[in-house]
């Protein structure tokens, strides 16, 4: 590294040094505070992502400043690595090691340390092999802390390509795109956010052209009011929905393209107040419509999406049009619709005469955590059919699972974080299929199609909404169709405060408390009698609380499973009063 570049790095660690009582943890989408204590985080990551891009051998890794769905004061940094994925657990753990490391020579020596242990980097060179790319969420303080990573990163003789504004999403995919040589064969480089959107929607129009002649007669024309939780995903969707208009279809072309309705963009209201992914599902509410515009006058029952305040969640709402009753369609209910839709496409293959004796078999899954409601999991294995993981709560976490498990992996958290992975496998059984009926011809289109339409790094709400899009339409559904695809169980989520959250050890995938053993021997006495009854608890994460989810046939019967569980936690634990009920899941 150049003298100048140097004393640019130690200006930069003196004038943003670490408090000396604040401790930095890395969550499970990355590092998330107050924003006045993530100034000296951003440089550090800044400099430490140029060492893993040169760690890589030159390929991009990523940067994204936001805090999701947390309010205005907050925010963050979540890390791409090369795939589009997140870091990995070793250079997690690397950034928590050099966020809290107070002494400006510490942090150049573990840098050092680092660079030493790669051929291709050394603090002291002149020149650097690294490319780090930066997107920003519409928070106040997001400008300034972007321009850190970008500073910091520039002082280790780093590439930045500084994109602005961005979805999570998005800034995984230039990411995974700008490293072309890992992509799959099915899916073209798409290097920007320009090549983002074409992707998005040329994959989305020609999955609508699959649809077969036997539809002799359109739907209606589909309307989706997508609540952007006043944060960035408004533009995005004013700038897809702009791009989907001017598609041009064929003569005669009966596969409508559905037109998005944007609300609560950064200008309308508070960031994720009372609107957003997170208010709907948690609370199971409609999001406040901060916008000036009205549903009204719409001519069909008003469909709605919300977004999260970095558009990577998403989930969908309407209101009963016989009773009004506000009916919420989370991520179970799109992981169900999407993993029916795969495993109904390969099973045409698989009957497909040429290729029923020869065909490798896909194996197919959805990945859940514990708070998928049990009737999700029952649809899945009884009706689908399908395999079902469950993995312990966390974005990281079941993303690994549905790489490490299935070719076909679908995973959605409850919050409507998800998407689908396709393995290596699956990219050359479906690329060297022959099919020989018409049918089969149509499931081989849509099945080639999915990986450009599906966002493959991170879950995606744009990506998702089209995709939950084509298949209604391929399905001819709409969404008090799709809600009946199974009734959810009856649940109810507390939280009860407890001196100290590390007495409480679970097994891998949170479903059991191995320790207090009485705990769990508690838990299960309450759920005796009943055999849909389910009750969990798991220490939080960021607080000294644990978390009880319980689920039972009737809301009578999961309200007194969770008030027995409290109960329990206070008795064993040494627990204080629950916060306020969480809204149940009906």
């Amino acid at each position: 590294m150049s003298g100048s570049r140097m004393e640019e790095v130690e200006r930069l660690l003196r004038r943003y040094p670490v408090d000396g009582t604040q401790i930095y943890d890395y969550g499970t989408a990355g590092f998330r505070y107050e924003a006045s204590l993530l100034p000296c985080v951003a440089v550090r990551i800044g400099l430490l992502s140029a060492v893993h891009s040169n760690a890589l051998g030159g390929d991009a890794v990523g940067v994204m400043i936001t805090a999701s769905h947390n309010g205005a004061p907050d925010n963050g940094l979540k890390l791409a690595d090369a795939t589009g994925g997140m870091w990995n657990a070793t250079w997690e753990s690397k950034a928590v090691v050099v966020a809290n490391l107070k002494q400006p020579s510490r942090v150049l020596r573990y840098l050092s340390d680092l660079s030493s242990s790669s051929s291709s980097l050394s603090l002291s060179s002149s020149s650097s092999s690294s490319v780090v790319h930066v997107g920003r969420d519409t928070r106040d303080h997001s400008p300034a802390l972007a321009q850190l990573v970008v500073r910091a990163a520039r002082a280790m003789g780093a590439t930045v390509v500084d994109h602005g504004l961005l979805t999570t999403p998005q800034l995984h995919h230039v990411v995974m795109h700008a490293n072309a040589h890992l992509l799959p064969p099915l899916i073209c480089p798409r290097r920007n956010e320009s090549g983002y959107f074409e992707t998005l929607c040329h994959s989305y129009q020609a999955l609508l052209h699959t649809t077969p002649k036997t539809y002799l007669v359109p739907l209606q024309e589909r309307t989706v009011w997508v609540d952007c939780a006043c944060g960035v995903g408004y533009d995005k969707v004013v700038r897809l929905n702009r791009m989907l208009q001017c598609l041009k279809l064929p003569v005669g072309s009966n596969s409508p393209l559905v037109n998005l309705v944007a609300v609560n963009g950064p200008a309308d209201g508070p960031l994720n107040e009372h609107c957003g992914a997170e208010h709907v599902q948690k609370q199971r509410l409609p999001p406040r419509v901060y916008s000036d515009i009205t549903t009204e006058n719409s001519t069909n029952t008003p469909y709605f999406a919300s977004l999260d305040g970095d558009a990577d969640r998403i989930v969908f709402h309407y209101h009963d049009p016989k009773d009004g009753t506000f009916c919420l369609l989370d991520g179970d209910k799109i992981a169900a619709l999407l993993s029916a839709f795969c495993q109904e496409e390969l099973n045409v293959l698989y009957a497909d005469s040429r290729n029923s004796n020869n065909t490798p078999i896909l194996k197919c899954g959805v990945v859940q955590t514990a708070y998928a409601n049990g009737a999700s999991t029952k649809y899945l294995k009884d009706v689908v059919n399908t395999s079902v993981l469950i993995a312990k709560t966390g974005v990281k976490y079941v993303h690994a699972a549905a790489h490490d498990n299935f070719n076909v992996g679908v995973y959605f958290e409850a919050n409507g974080h998800g998407t689908i992975l396709f393995s290596s496998s699956y990219h050359e059984v479906i690329g060297q299929m022959k099919p020989t009926t018409e049918r089969a011809q149509l499931a081989v289109r849509r099945l080639r199609l999915l990986p450009s339409l599906v966002n493959q790094a991170v879950g995606d709400a744009l990506s998702n909404l089209l995709l939950v899009d084509a298949i209604l339409f391929l399905q001819q559904w709409d969404m008090p169709r799709w809600q009946t695809m199974y009734r959810d169980l009856p649940s109810r989520q507390q939280k009860v405060k407890i001196p100290d959250r590390s007495i409480i050890k679970t097994n891998a995938n949170e479903t059991k408390v191995l320790a207090p053993a009485s705990l769990q021997k508690a838990l299960d006495a309450a759920c005796h009698g009943s055999a849909e009854a389910r009750c969990f608890v798991r220490p939080s994460g960021t607080e000294n609380a644990v978390r009880i989810y319980a689920e039972a046939a009737t809301q009578r019967q999961a309200d007194e499973l969770a008030s027995e569980a409290v109960i329990v936690v206070q008795r064993i634990c040494g627990g204080t009063n629950p916060s306020p009920t969480i809204a149940s899941k009906l």
